[in-house]
C-alpha cells in the first residue's frame, strides 16, 4: 500500500514487475523525473488502484469511483518511459506528461488501460508519444489530450462514456494551442482507431492557422462532425459515426456499458462496425490485440479483436 506517494528521481529508473498490483491512498502517485517501466504480460498484468476495498453503495465498490488516487505524473526532465499491460483506473489524472523534448520518446503505452478518471485519462504537452492496443475512456475531462509534440495513437480505444457530469470532456481534443500557448504539432497520425461516446460530437481539435495542422485519420471510427470539404490527405478511409449509429449509451460498439453500476466492458460486441475494417500495420502492432490475443488477417478498428466468447453478462 502506498501511502505518501512515489517519487522516481532524475538519473533512477523504477522498475514494476508482473502481476504487481498497488493500493494508493488518496493524495498518493507516481512522480517520475527519471523513468519508469511497467512491464505486465498478458497474463499477469500490472494494476495501479486506489486503496479503499470497502464500498459506496451496496453494488458500487470504491474501485469504481473515480478520483481515488493521483496516477502518474511524467516531469520534463523523463524520457523513455515504458508501460505495457497495465491497468491503471480510478485515478484522478491517469498520466500526464509535461513539455519535453520531441526528440527523445517521453511515453510508450502498450496494451494497457486507463480508466474512470476524475481529470484527464492521459494529457501531453508538448512530448513524443506512442501508443497502442490500448483503451482511455470515461473521463471528467479529456479521455486523451494531446497540445503539440509528435504523436501516434494506434489501435485504441477512446470512449468517453463518463457519468457524473453531462459537463464531460472529448474523448479526444489535440491541436497546437492550449490556453493561450502555442506548441509545435509537428505530427498527429492515427490509425485503426475508435473514437466515441455520449456526445454527438467527442473530437476537438485547437488550432491557431490551417499551417499547422499536422494531423492524418486513416481507418478509424471518428464520432464527430464531418468536414464539409475533406482533405484526402488527412483522412483515409474514415468510418464518421454519427448520433443515430449508435443506442446513447453505446450497446451497439461494446459489450456492456452500465452506467449506474459503473460496470463496463469495453471489448467489441457483436453488433460494432468496427469489425474487419482496419488495415495490417506494421512492426507487430496488429499482430496481437489489448489483451495478447491474435488479430486475423483483417483487423478490427480498436483495442480488442472481437472474440464471440465476449458476450454481456
Amino acid at each position: 500500500m502506498v501511502q505518501g506517494g512515489i517519487k522516481v528521481n532524475e538519473g533512477a529508473t523504477l522498475t514494476i514487475g508482473a502481476g504487481t498490483t498497488l493500493y494508493f491512498s488518496n493524495k498518493a502517485g507516481i512522480d517520475v523525473h527519471g523513468q519508469l517501466k511497467i512491464a505486465g504480460t498478458a497474463d499477469k498484468i500490472v494494476t495501479l488502484r486506489g486503496d479503499r476495498l470497502d464500498y459506496m453503495f451496496d453494488y458500487l465498490p470504491y474501485d469504481r469511483v473515480s478520483g481515488q488516487w493521483q496516477g502518474i505524473h511524467f516531469n520534463t526532465s523523463s524520457y523513455d518511459n515504458e508501460i505495457e499491460f497495465a491497468d491503471i483506473h480510478s485515478t484522478y489524472n491517469g498520466i500526464v506528461c509535461d513539455s519535453s523534448s520531441v526528440e527523445r520518446s517521453t511515453l510508450s503505452l502498450r496494451r494497457s488501460t486507463v480508466h474512470n478518471c476524475q481529470g484527464y485519462g492521459l494529457l501531453a504537452t508538448n512530448c513524443k508519444i506512442d501508443i497502442s492496443n490500448s483503451q482511455i475512456t470515461n473521463t471528467l475531462k479529456d479521455c486523451a489530450a494531446f497540445f503539440g509534440g509528435d504523436i501516434t495513437l494506434s489501435h485504441c480505444t477512446l470512449a468517453q462514456f463518463y457519468p457524473f457530469d453531462g459537463n464531460r470532456g472529448a474523448a479526444l481534443r489535440f491541436g497546437n494551442s492550449n490556453d493561450g500557448k502555442q506548441y509545435t504539432l509537428q505530427q498527429f497520425n492515427v490509425f485503426n482507431t475508435l473514437i466515441t461516446g455520449y456526445a454527438e460530437d467527442v473530437i476537438m481539435g485547437a488550432f491557431t492557422d490551417e499551417a499547422a495542422q499536422n494531423f492524418k485519420f486513416d481507418h478509424s471510427i471518428l464520432r464527430t462532425i464531418k468536414p464539409k470539404e475533406l482533405d484526402a490527405a488527412k483522412y483515409v478511409e474514415v468510418v464518421w459515426e454519427e448520433a443515430a449509429d449508435t443506442v446513447q449509451s453505446g450497446e451497439k460498439h461494446f459489450c456492456k456499458i452500465d452506467g449506474n453500476k459503473q460496470a463496463y466492458d469495453f471489448h467489441l460486441s457483436e453488433k460494432s462496425k468496427a469489425r474487419d475494417i482496419g488495415i495490417a500495420l506494421p512492426n507487430g502492432i496488429s499482430a496481437t490485440d489489448h489483451d495478447g490475443f491474435a488479430r486475423d488477417e483483417k483487423p478490427d478498428i480498436g483495442c480488442y479483436e472481437y472474440r464471440p466468447e465476449k458476450k454481456k453478462d
